[in-house]
C-alpha cells in the first residue's frame, strides 16, 4: 500500500555506514609503500603469496577467507604491521569493530610505526568508533509520523485508486464528479537492530526487524459516500550487508472502509532483495495478497493476487539526479472470472535535487490488464484495459523556523483508464498539497 507500506529500503539505507571499498587503510598502505613494514620486504615467497591472496579475496568480497589469509601470515610473522593493518580493514568490513580497533591499536602502539602512519591509523580508529556507535547505539528505534493535506479530485466516482488501495477499485460510472478532501495520516514505526553481525557465507550481515502501524483517512468535503479509511499493520525481518545487498520480508494486513461501509481486508506477504551496483541498485520484489471483500455489490470479487518484477535505479551528478525504471507482471485469481485478470506494468521515474533541501520528481507508468471472463450484459465481452498514469511533485524540508523538521509536499497526478467496456473508461486528475513530519 503506497504511502503506508513499510519502507524497508529507506530503513536499510539508514543502517549503512560509511564503509568504503578500502576504508582508510589504503591511504595507510600507500604511505607505508615499500618500507620495512611491507610484506614483500620481510616475508618469504609463501607468505607474500598468502598476503596477496588476502588482498584479492577481500576486494572480491570474500571477507572471511581474507581474514584467514592475513591471520596465517601474522601467525608466522607478527611484526608485519602492513599485514596487521590490512587485517584490521578486513575486520572492519565484517562489522567486527572491536577486533578492527584492537589490530589497529597494536600498530599504533608500536614505537617503530612512522609518524605519518600513526596519523592515518588514528583517523581510521575515529571512523571505526563512529560507525560502531551508529550500529550499536540504538537497538530499538521508534519513529512516530503525522501528515495532513488538502486534495482536489476531479473524479471521485472512479473509486479508491491504486496509490491507496493496491490494484485500485475501479468502479463503473456514468460521469465524473469532482470534490475536495482533507487527507490525514498518522503512524509509528519500530526498528530493532541486532547488536552483533551475522555471518552469511563470506559476508557479514546485520539483522533488523521492522514493524509499522498506520491510519490513513481521505474525507471528502461534499459527499462522504466516497470517504476512505485504511488501517495498516505490518511487520517482518530484514538483513543487509553494507555496500552489497539488503533483503526484507514483510507481512501486512490492511483494513479498508469506503464511505460508511467495510470494503475489504487485504493480507499480504512481500519479499524483496536489492543488490548494490556502481552508482545504483537492482531490486527484485514480489507480493502475494489475499483480498477479501465485504459488500454485497462486490460478491465474486474475493481474490488471490500475486506480482513480481525487477527495477533498476541509478544516480548521476554526484547524487543530485536519480533515475529508476522497472517492470512487473501480475495475476489476480478471483471467485468470478469477470474479476480475474493478469498483465504487466511498466514505470519510469526521476528525482532531482532542485534547490537546497528541496527535490522535484516525476513518474510515468502504464498498466495493461486482460480479464478472463466477460463483463455483464449488455457488453458480454472480456475487459481489456490500459491505465496510463503521470505524476509530478516536489518535497521541501524545512530546517529552521516554526516549521523546522516538517516537510512540505505537493503533487499532481493524471490517470487515464482506457477500456473496451465503456463504463470503465475514465480520466482523473488529483492535486495534493500537505505537510508531514517524522519525530
Amino acid at each position: 500500500m503506497e504511502g503506508t507500506t513499510l519502507d524497508t529500503k529507506t530503513n536499510a539505507q539508514r543502517q549503512k555506514t560509511s564503509l568504503s571499498k578500502s576504508a582508510l587503510l589504503l591511504t595507510v598502505a600507500a604511505t607505508l609503500g615499500s618500507s620495512a613494514l611491507s610484506c614483500a620486504a620481510d616475508a618469504d615467497q609463501e607468505q607474500e603469496k598468502l598476503f596477496k591472496e588476502g588482498i584479492l579475496q577481500r576486494e572480491q568480497g570474500n571477507l572471511f577467507t581474507s581474514l584467514e589469509a592475513f591471520q596465517t601470515v601474522l601467525s608466522n610473522q607478527p611484526q608485519l604491521n602492513r599485514v596487521r593493518l590490512e587485517l584490521a580493514d578486513a575486520y572492519y568490513r565484517t562489522l567486527n569493530f572491536e577486533e578492527a580497533k584492537r589490530q589497529a591499536q597494536i600498530v599504533l602502539d608500536d614505537p617503530k610505526t612512522p609518524e605519518n602512519v600513526r596519523l592515518s591509523v588514528l583517523t581510521f580508529l575515529a571512523q571505526v568508533k563512529k560507525d560502531e556507535e551508529a550500529f550499536t547505539a540504538k537497538r530499538h528505534v521508534w519513529e512516530p509520523s503525522v501528515a495532513i493535506g488538502l486534495m482536489h479530485d476531479t473524479n471521485v466516482n472512479a473509486g479508491p485508486s491504486s496509490d491507496i488501495v493496491p490494484g485500485g477499485i475501479v468502479q463503473p460510472q456514468d460521469r465524473p464528479k469532482s470534490d475536495d478532501a482533507i487527507v490525514l495520516s498518522a503512524g509509528v514505526t519500530h526498528r530493532y537492530q541486532s547488536p552483533t553481525p551475522i555471518k552469511l557465507g563470506e559476508k557479514a550481515a546485520r539483522f533488523v526487524w521492522q514493524s509499522q502501524a498506520n491510519y490513513y483517512r481521505k474525507g471528502y468535503l461534499s459527499d462522504d459516500a466516497y470517504n476512505l479509511d485504511v488501517v495498516t499493520l505490518a511487520t517482518g525481518p530484514g538483513w543487509f550487508v553494507p555496500n552489497y545487498w539488503r533483503a526484507a520480508v514483510t507481512g501486512q494486513a490492511d483494513y479498508i472502509r469506503y464511505g460508511d461501509q467495510e470494503l475489504a481486508w487485504f493480507t499480504s506477504l512481500t519479499p524483496s532483495v536489492t543488490w548494490e551496483i556502481k552508482n545504483g541498485e537492482i531490486t527484485w520484489d514480489a507480493i502475494y495478497q489475499k483480498r477479501d471483500f465485504s459488500r454485497d455489490v462486490d460478491q465474486g470479487r474475493d481474490s488471490k493476487y500475486s506480482a513480481t518484477g525487477l527495477s533498476l535505479g541509478k544516480v548521476f551528478r554526484a547524487g543530485k539526479l536519480a533515475l529508476q525504471g522497472g517492470v512487473h507482471v501480475f495475476k489476480e485469481d478471483a471467485d468470478q472470472s469477470k474479476f480475474s485478470n493478469d498483465g504487466t506494468e511498466l514505470f519510469l521515474g526521476a528525482n532531482l535535487v532542485a534547490w537546497a533541501d528541496g527535490t522535484v520528481y516525476g513518474r510515468v507508468s502504464q498498466k495493461d490488464s486482460k480479464y478472463d471472463g466477460p463483463w455483464d450484459a449488455p457488453f458480454n465481452v472480456k475487459r481489456d484495459e490500459t491505465e496510463d498514469r503521470y505524476e509530478v511533485g516536489f518535497n521541501h524540508d524545512f530546517k529552521a523556523g516554526a516549521l523546522d523538521h516538517w516537510r512540505l509536499s505537493g503533487s499532481y497526478t493524471h490517470t487515464k483508464n482506457s477500456s473496451n467496456v465503456s463504463i470503465f473508461d475514465h480520466k482523473r486528475d488529483v492535486t495534493y498539497l500537505g505537510l508531514s513530519r517524522t519525530f
